[in-house]
């Protein structure tokens, strides 16, 4: 009679507990879809008090990648290698100083580009652009590089200002202004998209695991794009050095039809860089962020170091 009553108050216990977690998952869509939370304030909520093990644990980004995506952010990260140079690849890696004032901005000028579909859409929680920013700089912080996320709403600034999505460059534009206004430290400049191409085109196996590959878009109707064609062009050398086939190249534009400034006269150090495609996945995202991420890192500490 016992053990028949503490079956029976097991099973009720468990009923308890799945209808508590629907209420929060129920909760959490309404005021989402009633706009009174967004992605970050969702994720704090879920690892919040009911969660507390995690809530000095993990970063959202962290929560993310390894409970939605079941990626792990501790993985390490390649060893990257300079052929070249190799005493000057010894001195630049063991020299590990950190930047305690933002040095690197990432910003999305198209925020809504988006990855292949994954495990968060029920609650309209969606892989793209500006997630992997988060990622990229969740490396490069580890890495000792402060860097910033742009966190405005690009569209909701087009709105308000009854501008087109033509232009979202200018709304961009007034986000690094902005930036920098408040940041003097800054100097990098990252603005992170996602391409439209086919699959075979944006992916790349290295090591048995699938990339995504990078692409540079570089604008050339501005005077002063020298700087920039050359800053992204001993990035793709550095790129080449890891492996050959993970950067797709360089794409200069200009003329008709096209941006051709990509907000890169704003400063030399000032570069699109578009990671993988539309048909990519995160994961597949993810190891390409962890790669670029040292060698950004690599490369700022060069540069800053002399």
């Amino acid at each position: 009679m016992k053990r028949f009553k503490s079956k029976k108050k097991h099973a009720n216990g468990i009923i308890y507990l799945g209808v508590f977690l629907i209420s929060i998952a129920l909760s959490s869509k309404f005021l989402y879809d009633h706009n009174l939370i967004n992605n970050d304030t969702l994720i704090s909520f879920l690892i919040s008090d009911n969660f507390g093990s995690y809530q000095n644990k993990i970063s959202d980004v962290d929560f993310l990648l390894k409970y939605a995506f079941n990626i792990d952010t501790n993985k390490s990260v390649p060893v990257i290698k300079e052929e070249s140079n190799p005493e000057n690849e010894s001195e630049v890696n063991t020299d590990q100083g950190s930047f305690n004032e933002p040095i690197l901005y990432i910003y999305n000028t198209h925020q809504e580009e988006k990855y292949q579909s994954n495990l968060l859409e029920p609650y309209n929680i969606s892989a793209g652009v500006f997630v992997a920013s988060k990622m990229l700089k969740e490396y490069l912080e580890s890495e000792g590089i402060t860097t910033i996320v742009e966190e405005n709403n690009i569209a909701d600034a087009l709105h308000a200002l009854n501008l087109k999505y033509g232009s979202s460059y200018k709304i961009s534009r007034s986000f690094m202004e902005s930036a920098k206004e408040q940041n003097p430290s800054l100097k990098y400049y990252i603005d992170l998209h996602r391409d439209s191409s086919v699959y075979d085109k944006t992916t790349t196996t290295i090591n048995g695991e699938k990339y995504a590959r990078i692409l540079f878009v570089v604008g050339l109707d501005h005077d002063n794009y020298e700087p920039n064609l050359d800053l992204v062009t001993r990035l793709r050398s550095k790129i080449d050095a890891y492996d050959s086939t993970l950067c797709r190249g360089i794409m200069k534009k200009s003329g008709k039809g096209v941006n051709g400034i990509y907000n890169q006269d704003f400063s030399e150090y000032a570069m699109l860089i578009e990671v993988g495609g539309q048909y990519n996945n995160i994961s597949e995202v993810n190891n390409t962020l962890k790669v670029l991420a040292k060698i950004l890192a690599d490369f700022i500490r060069e540069e800053e170091n002399g």
